[in-house]
Parts: C-alpha cells; structure tokens; sequence
C-alpha cells in the first residue's frame, strides 16, 4: 500500500509495472481495488496507476473535497508528486467525470483518455444547441492552495459591478469597480435598498422555490442519486449471489455516503456533452448497454449525433454501446482488456476493430 498526502487528505494509490504512465480512476461504486484484473493486464507494457478519490477506499473522509473541483485538484497534485508529465487516463462514472474536468484543465497533461459509464442524458434542444464556445474552462490557481479553485470576483462579475464584502453591520463595504473607492455600508443612500419592513415573503418562498426547480431540471444526475446510497447502486449492479457483489462490498462499505450528493451537485446535462467537445485529446466514450445505474439516454441517438456531429474538436471521439453489460464493463467481460489494449496503443482510436460483443458506434 502506498500513499500521500494532498491538502491535508491521505490519497492512497497502488502501481504496477513499467513504461508510459497510465492513471485508472474509479466510479461511486467500490474503490480502486476493481482495476486490479486490468492492471494485471496492462502492467508489462505501462505503468499503471490507480488511486482511492477522496471519500473511498482507504483515503481520507473529507465531505469539504467530495466536489468534482476538489478531487480534479487532488488529481492534479497527485500526478505532480510523483512527477508524472503526462499519461493516458482512464476513469469509471464518477471517475469519468473528474478525468474530463482534468483534461479541460490541463490538456498538456492528457494523451487521450477512455470513460467509462460517463453519466449522459439528453437535455433537449440539441439540434439549436449553441454549443461549447460559450463556456468558459475551469482552471484551477497557479500555486498555493491546490484546491481554491474559485474565479476571480472581476472574472464573475465584471470590473463595474458593486459587490458587498464577507463583512457584517456597519462594518460591510461596498467595492465600487476598480477605483478603489470603498463606502461603508450603513453610509449609502436610502434609495433602492430594500423595504424589510414589507416583503411578501410567500412570494419570495415561491421565487426561490421556482429557482431550485429550474436549477434541478438540468440536474437528472441529482435526482437519480437521491435517496440511494453505494451499496444500493452495487445491489443494481450485481445480485449479491454473484462473486462480484461481495468483492465489492468489501470496499463500497468504505465509502462515504455524502460522495453521491456532494459531486453531483453542479452536474448540468448540456455542458457535459459540451465538455466533451471541448476536450483537447481524443476520446473512447464506453457505455454498457443494460448499465442499471447509468442508463444510455433516451433516445441515445440524439445525444450520440451531437458528440460525434457538429462543433467536435479535430480530435476524434469514439462512442462504443457494449451488448449484454451492466455498470463494470472491466468486471464483466475479458475483451475488455482488449479494447483497453487498443486505445492505449492505437494511433488512432477510430481505427479501432471490435469484434464479438463489441459494437461501435459510428456518425
């Protein structure tokens, strides 16, 4: 067991072998220890790497670093620690997502990537979709904390907006563009300062009520894991008769609940299919056919014309449906090794022959 720490969080991880750097990372479900098969596989060609996220496995518990944000800054200071430059990433659901967000942030650092149950539904509207160029990347702050992650007050607002400070009473002060003209709070005119005397605060009930039910609309991922925790997304994915279930179980019943809440929480249907545009390297999108957590959306071909259609980056991205697989195409098929095979080492992956049970999908 190796291990270590990044931003106070213990992150611990196992590699095996030699060779050009791959990084495994998990989904909701299990822990680190469900790559082993593949690993064993992969191991006389690469390096490979896989690691607990934060809230799994046997690293740190630590609700405040569960966003998707927080744990694509741990990943990015894990690769720095053990000087790894650049590497192929594979990630698994949950796993799927912070991979994605890594890339955009640090396309430098991304060779291509292969995700696995990446969570996809249709949002509507995608034949007038604008598209990805309107939204702006995440990056993370150069140095310092590694995981302050938050935009600078001009880059959200605008350098002409009035925004109040973290003071309180008499002390608040208002930041009037970039003059740096600072007036205390209980000194601004009267005018426009809201009545507290007469809000209808049914109504504002209501508005805020009204906010929360747009916001969640764009949210199917929240609304499916409401409710649930790991292990019963474990018993979706495999009846506890079966060898797996109880594999997992082991490691599952590590987890920490909060995850499914707390990294779903900013998930937003049209932007990740965006993100996925917007990605800088090429992409093996992998989805079982009959996955019981993360369905295919419906209709799939929809969503499907729009990643592999108009506004793709110049790098390709290659959707693959896996017939009669559930959530652990990793766990459930030997072939699987194969396709892992030759993304890794195909120059280009819509090269890429399937056979059996394998179908890919082509636009």
């Amino acid at each position: 067991m190796s291990a270590i720490t990044i931003g106070g969080d213990l992150i611990h991880y196992e590699k095996l072998g030699r060779g050009r750097p791959v990084i495994l990372v998990h989904g909701w479900i299990g822990s680190w220890r469900y790559w082993i098969p593949l690993m064993q596989r992969l191991h006389t060609s690469f390096s490979v790497y896989t690691l607990d996220l934060i809230g799994f496995g046997d690293s740190s518990k630590n609700a405040d670093h569960y966003s998707i944000e927080k744990q694509v800054a741990m990943l990015e200071t894990f690769l720095e620690q053990l000087g790894i430059p650049k590497a192929a990433i594979i990630g698994h659901g949950l796993g799927s997502m912070v991979v994605l967000q890594f890339a955009l942030n640090n396309p430098d650092k991304v060779a291509r990537m292969m995700l696995n149950s990446l969570p996809l539904f249709d949002p509507g509207g995608l034949q007038t979709r604008v598209g990805p160029d309107t939204r702006r990347k995440l990056t993370s702050n150069s140095g310092g904390d590694r995981y302050s992650l938050a935009p600078s007050i001009e880059d959200v607002m605008g350098s002409d907006q009035t925004i109040p400070s973290s003071g309180t009473g008499a002390d608040k002060t208002i930041v009037s563009g970039s003059s740096g003209i600072y007036t205390p709070f209980h000194e601004l005119p009267t005018v426009g300062r809201p009545d507290t005397e007469n809000i209808d605060r049914d109504a504002l009930k209501r508005a805020a009520e009204e906010r929360r039910r747009k916001q969640n609309a764009g949210n199917p991922l929240s609304d499916l894991f409401k409710g649930q925790k790991p292990i019963n997304l474990l018993g979706k994915c495999f009846d506890t008769r079966e060898p797996e279930f109880d594999k997992l179980k082991v490691d599952v019943e590590k987890s920490d609940s909060r995850t499914l809440n707390l990294s779903v929480q900013d998930y937003e249907a049209g932007e990740i299919l965006d993100d996925l545009h917007r990605a800088d390297a090429p992409i093996l999108l992998v989805h079982g056919a009959n996955d019981p957590v993360l369905p295919l959306p419906q209709p799939s071909n929809d969503v499907l014309d729009y990643l592999t259609g108009k506004n793709k980056s110049e790098y390709p991205l290659v959707p693959v449906i896996l017939d009669d697989t559930r959530h652990f195409p990793m766990l459930e098929h030997d072939l699987y090794s194969r396709l892992t095979n030759d993304f890794l080492t195909k120059p280009d992956i819509s090269k890429i022959e399937l056979r059996g049970v394998w179908k890919r999908r082509s636009y």
